[in-house]
């Protein structure tokens, strides 16, 4: 009841007011005669991410049976660029009325016929792909067990040094010789590889919501249990105060046009804990609230005006917006390539482990020599 008294309170003054000046007041009521006020909403920017995730499932082929490499996880990881789409929309919590019929209605924009011109997009690129998707293959083919194994190799040859007694020499030698006749039981008929398939995911993030923190893309909940989201994007927004509609106050009426102009801020977005990009670019929510006159609207003397009328403006993309807000989108994959490619890197990988461990074993046996 307070918010409508005051409504009225405020059409009256500027119903009273010269008729060739154009007033605007805080939209105050959603009951709004539109024959005698304008309403309009303020603009600001959205952000579409569109991630592409890889789901890794380990499969072995054994003795011609394709099945399954269950010793070790699906793993989701992010192997492709990642898109992120700049769009501006109405800010529906930003809404204002302006006196009278002053401004013509070719003054204000509708989200659908404006929301195409105002497409800003940037491709962020995972670091290093390639060494990336290579490495990838073999880890996510081994177990645990296979991991810490081969990682004792790669320690027990930093520290050689560290055997003082032939005694420790001959069972280090036992054990890692041991290790390899299990390592080469590997042959023609167990061919581990990775079975890829892609799907889209895409979330609409809101800058000015996210201002005070940083916004991780976690959507774990799209994956099943059993498999592992191993990579997750970070979009760092700057750190601004909370804008405030500083030109007047809730109960204040004042002569001109309010608008917001654009303002530049730095995006970083980070995979992991590693930085990836970072890009600067406009943004309305992040600049304070100003005033413009008619005279000057129509004459276009600021072009970063862009008022959203909240009669015509249709609903259509703000119900897309809200359904681009989580969605999952499958992807057509060229499995056989992969599947090739893995088979590669992982031949190759077990080659540059077993000459690791015959050089481990050799300097055993100087080792043992030395003793």
């Amino acid at each position: 009841m307070k918010n409508l008294q005051l409504y009225f309170v405020l059409l009256l003054v500027i119903l009273s007011s010269c008729s060739r000046k154009t007033y605007t007041a805080l939209y105050q009521d959603n009951h709004l005669d539109s024959s005698k006020v304008t309403s309009y909403f303020l603009p600001k920017h959205v952000l579409k991410l569109e991630i592409v995730y890889t789901i890794n499932e380990p499969r072995v082929v054994y003795k011609g049976i394709d099945q399954a490499l269950t010793s070790s996880p699906t793993k989701v990881t992010i192997e492709d660029p990642i898109l992120i789409t700049k769009h501006i929309v109405a800010d529906q919590s930003q809404a204002y009325i302006l006196s009278g019929k002053q401004v013509a209605d070719k003054y204000f924009k509708t989200e659908q016929n404006y929301e195409a011109k105002d497409v800003d997009t940037i491709t962020v690129f995972p670091i290093d792909k390639d060494t990336h998707t290579a490495a990838s293959s073999v880890s996510l083919t081994d177990s645990s067990r296979e991991e810490d194994a081969y990682a004792a190799v790669l320690e027990m040859l930093n520290n050689i040094s560290k055997i003082q007694t032939k005694q420790d020499a001959v069972f280090t030698l036992d054990l890692v010789s041991f290790y390899k006749m299990q390592f080469t039981q590997i042959n023609e008929d167990y061919k581990p590889y990775v079975k890829k398939n892609k799907v889209k995911y895409t979330v609409i993030v809101d800058p000015l919501i996210q201002n005070h923190e940083d916004y991780t893309i976690y959507p774990s909940h799209i994956f099943s249990d059993a498999m592992v989201l191993m990579d997750t994007v970070t979009i760092v927004f700057p750190k601004v105060k909370a804008i405030k509609a500083n030109v007047f106050n809730a109960q204040d009426v004042v002569e001109g046009v309010a608008y917001r102009s654009l303002d530049t801020k730095p995006i970083h977005v980070k995979m992991n804990t590693d930085h990836l990009q970072t890009t600067a670019s406009s943004y309305h929510q992040f600049e304070t609230i100003k005033l413009i006159s008619a005279s000057d609207l129509k004459t276009k003397k600021n072009q970063d005006v862009i008022l959203f009328d909240t009669h015509i403006a249709p609903l259509e993309f703000q119900e897309v917006l809200f359904n681009l807000h989580d969605t999952v989108e499958d992807l057509n994959f060229n499995k056989p390539q992969s599947i090739t490619e893995s088979q590669i890197s992982i031949k190759k990988a077990y080659k540059e482990k077993l000459q690791k461990i015959d050089l481990l074993i050799k300097k055993l046996e100087e080792r043992k020599a030395a003793l």
